[in-house]
């Protein structure tokens, strides 16, 4: 109905058109994704009846906000180019209003003045629903606990999931979705990997081996690397704090790696006893400010995706964050990959300036400091998390 109206008002001379009411479209947001070292750029642009349009773009460390005049012209959507704006991408945009939900844009930059995607990129921008943003996070968050305690309880749906569901994905389903940023792929693989690791861990006499547990750490520090190498890529300097920050987080994160452990519960959880509270709660400050930064429109979501590994670890069983963390995030990051289009669909797009970049990037920073002077207390003093000594939490691995 939408598109029908726009179409029937575009038949209008512009002028007309210009002193008319435009129909109510409201809010549409998209994505568009870098192949290069950049991250990803999030759009958002507010319609107003009055002719007006408010274009938000975050990307590559620009936060960018103008107001251009829109117009519809036969049955394509018009943002007027502004000599005044930063924002150019829509300058010579073809955009089609395919339905009352969604405008496909096709845009036409040379590579040489907009260094961030492909020149004559396409994607498309979906009208904007709060309450099913907002829905959206919390049944991320609520999905994930619960997948968490379904894998941990039935031994045999971890299996099916992260071996026989990925291979099925492999194939069929995750090379035809579009996704293309490298981080993406390392990431997805790099996760599905280690739960399959830590399911292996606990249900196997490999936990008992050191190497094995150093490298139940070592996945965590893989984790943290791939972010870290990204953040440097980007140059800027919220980056370079965050990624100084994931670079301490590596440093501090093999505190008490010989205490990891299969329990002797029902469950047979792989937990980590030494693994401190602070630790964890820099880890989910950095990773958050780190998807802040780079993928401006997945930070909300990957808040929940940080918070359905930290609540069962702090609620439901102390020790398991590692555990809880990799299956969490695998589960999020197949998901994703399955289904790119109703995420996109879906998107909360936080705010974000230079100033929030600043201090949220400052706060990572400090917070990995501090997990350092901890382990040097710890070191100096002997003094351990929960009040166990190095040599009782060991043996009771």
């Amino acid at each position: 109905m939408v598109a029908l109206s726009l179409i029937t008002f575009g038949m209008a001379p512009t002028a007309s058109a210009n002193e008319a009411t435009l129909p109510d479209i409201g809010i549409y947001q998209g994505s568009l994704e870098s192949t290069g070292a950049g991250g990803g750029m999030a759009l958002r642009l507010e319609f107003d009846t009055n002719g007006t349009v408010v274009i938000e773009q975050k990307y590559y460390g620009q936060d960018l906000r103008h107001e251009h005049n829109w117009s519809v012209r036969g049955d394509r959507l018009v943002i007027e180019p502004d000599a005044n704006s930063p924002i150019t991408l829509f300058d010579k945009a073809i955009m089609v209003i395919a339905d009352e939900k969604l405008i496909e844009v096709d845009i036409n930059v040379p590579a040489s003045t907009f260094e961030l995607v492909p020149e004559d990129a396409q994607f498309s921008l979906h009208k904007w629903s709060a309450f099913a943003a907002y829905s959206h996070i919390f049944l991320t968050l609520i999905i994930l606990i619960a997948l968490n305690e379904l894998f941990r309880h039935y031994a045999w749906t971890g299996w099916a999931f992260f071996l026989g569901f990925a291979a099925i994905a492999t194939i069929w389903i995750w090379p035809y979705t579009g996704i293309s940023h490298w981080f993406k792929w390392a990431k997805i693989y790099s996760v599905v990997g280690a739960s399959v690791f830590f399911l292996c861990m606990r249900f196997t006499p490999l936990w008992k081996y050191k190497w094995a547990k150093f490298g139940a750490a070592s996945f965590l520090a893989i984790n943290i690397l791939e972010a870290v190498m990204q953040d440097f890529s980007m140059g800027h300097i919220p980056n370079v704090l965050n990624g100084t920050a994931g670079i301490l987080s590596i440093i501090t994160c093999y505190y008490g790696w010989k205490g990891i452990h299969t329990d002797n519960s029902p469950q047979k959880d792989m937990v980590w006893p030494l693994m401190t509270g602070l630790w964890i709660i820099a880890y989910d400050v950095w990773n958050i400010v780190y998807v802040y930064l780079n993928f401006p429109t997945g930070a909300s979501a990957h808040a929940a995706v940080i918070l359905a590994a930290t609540i069962p670890a702090a609620f439901i069983k102390k020790g398991t964050w590692l555990q809880a963390r990799a299956f969490t995030l695998a589960a999020w990051f197949m998901y994703y990959f399955s289904f790119p289009l109703f995420y996109s669909q879906n998107m909360w797009i936080l705010p974000r300036s230079e100033t929030s970049s600043m201090l949220v990037a400052s706060l990572s920073l400090i917070l990995n400091i501090a997990c350092v002077f901890q382990l040097y207390y710890f070191y100096k003093k002997g003094i351990l998390t929960f009040g166990k000594s190095k040599k009782a939490v060991e043996a009771t691995a």
